[in-house]
C-alpha cells in the first residue's frame, strides 16, 4: 500500500519511527525480540513472525545494528544496550567487544530472516 493510501495516524507512526535514531532503533529490536526471551532461537521465530507481516522496520533495525556495530560510540555503549535494553548479562566478557559478538549473532539472525522473507 502506498504511504499516501495510508489513514493519517498510520502515516504519523511511521514517520516517527522512521526518524528514530540509529541507537533508538536498535533499542527497539532489543526490547522487541531478544527482551524477554528464552534465547536466541525465541527471538528468531518471533523474527520470523515478524517479518511475516512487514519487513520494513526489521530492515532499518538491521542497518541501524550494522552501524552501531561500526560506528566509533562512546565506551561502554554496546555494553549498555546488551545488558539494559537486551536484559542480557554478559559473564564471560562484559565489555563492548563480548556485547559486539552478542549484536554480531542478532544481526546474524536477523539478516537471515529477511533473506528468507525476500
Amino acid at each position: 500500500m502506498d504511504q499516501s493510501q495510508l489513514p493519517e495516524p498510520m502515516r504519523a507512526r511511521r514517520a516517527e519511527r522512521d526518524a528514530r535514531t540509529p541507537l533508538q532503533k536498535v533499542q527497539d529490536l532489543l526490547r522487541g525480540f531478544v527482551l524477554d526471551t528464552d534465547g536466541l532461537d525465541q527471538t528468531r521465530a518471533e523474527m520470523v513472525d515478524a517479518a511475516g507481516y512487514t519487513t520494513r522496520y526489521l530492515r532499518q533495525q538491521l542497518e541501524a545494528l550494522e552501524w552501531a556495530l561500526e560506528a566509533d560510540l562512546p565506551p561502554g555503549t554496546l555494553l549498555h544496550l546488551v545488558e539494559s535494553d537486551a536484559n542480557i548479562g554478559l559473564d564471560d566478557d562484559p565489555t563492548d567487544a563480548g556485547a559486539a559478538v552478542f549484536l554480531r549473532q542478532v544481526a546474524d539472525i536477523l539478516r537471515g530472516v529477511l533473506a528468507e522473507a525476500g
